[in-house]
This record gives C-alpha cells, sequence and structure tokens, in this order.
C-alpha cells in the first residue's frame, strides 16, 4: 500500500489510476498529514463492501437502529451510557461481518 499527500495525487492522477487498476496497488490518500481516502481495485470493492452493505443489509442496520432508540431513546439520551451501548452494537456487527467474510 502506497501513501501520497492530496496534491500528488491530483497531478499523478493517471498513473495511480494505471497502478491501482492494472496492479491491484492501494494507495492512501492523506491531506494535511491525515489519511483521507483509499483507492482500491473496483474488483475488490465489490467483493468486499458492496456484499457486506447490501440494500438488505442497509435496512437491517435501519431497523436495529430504530428499535434502540425505541427502547433506550428517552432513557439514555444525555447520559454516559448511550456511548457504550452504541459501542456494543458495532462491536456486535463487526463479529457478524467478520463471519460473512469467512
Amino acid at each position: 500500500m502506497k501513501t501520497i499527500n492530496a496534491l500528488s495525487a491530483r497531478s499523478r492522477l493517471g498513473t495511480i489510476l494505471d497502478e491501482v487498476s492494472q496492479e491491484g496497488v492501494h494507495y492512501i490518500i492523506k491531506r494535511l498529514s491525515e489519511p483521507l481516502v483509499v483507492v482500491v481495485p473496483f474488483k475488490e470493492y465489490e467483493e468486499v463492501f458492496k456484499q457486506n452493505f447490501s440494500k438488505k443489509h442497509q435496512e437491517e442496520l435501519l431497523q436495529e437502529l430504530s428499535s434502540f432508540r425505541k427502547k433506550y431513546g428517552k432513557q439514555l439520551s444525555g447520559k454516559k451510557g448511550t456511548t457504550q451501548l452504541l459501542h456494543n452494537m458495532r462491536d456486535k456487527r463487526a463479529r457478524s461481518l467478520v463471519h460473512l467474510v469467512k
């Protein structure tokens, strides 16, 4: 994986696109020394991201969020517990995604 700043990426866009599409090179593009985006071949994007975030999957996430709001919204609004509950939900979701990839 290569790292490049945004200004250099602009001036070398054609080269970067060729390397990514033809050689499978991944690029991290930074702005002000902070990672901003990752450029990966489209096939890899389709395999990983589209499978995990299909329309059905997105609807399930929205439904889960809605259920969370109904169950805990009034009870926890403004309290520190909300953050912990969200972290727990994210961890649960991440574990389920790991099982999908395997």
